[in-house]
């Protein structure tokens, strides 16, 4: 009974925010958080692309045959990191539209 009365009132208070109901809610949380971490990761992929003038791509064959450098190689591999996550939220965000 008390798991009824938590959910009528998490309904209420969702409707009281303009959603339909939970159901709402949490698909536009969902989409809201990935949009967010999309744009962290594109941000951040942005930033790197202007720093060095070029693309990961072009970066990682212009550092494999370079000498090693400590700011450079953890800019690669922030880099990878934000293309990686930047991927994976996109997919991630395209499997929630799909279902929506």
């Amino acid at each position: 009974m008390r798991g009824m009365a938590a959910r009528k009132k998490i309904d209420s208070l969702a409707r009281e925010l303009d959603f339909r109901d939970v159901n709402e809610l949490v698909r536009d949380s969902l989409v809201n958080e990935i949009s967010f971490r999309l744009a962290k990761f594109s941000g951040e992929i942005a930033r790197l692309e202007k720093k060095y003038g070029k693309k990961l791509a072009g970066f990682k064959r212009e550092y494999g045959s370079g000498k090693e450098d400590f700011e450079r190689y953890d800019d690669l591999m922030a880099w990878e990191f934000a293309q990686q996550g930047k991927s994976h939220w996109e997919k991630r965000l395209g499997e929630l539209k799909r279902v929506l």
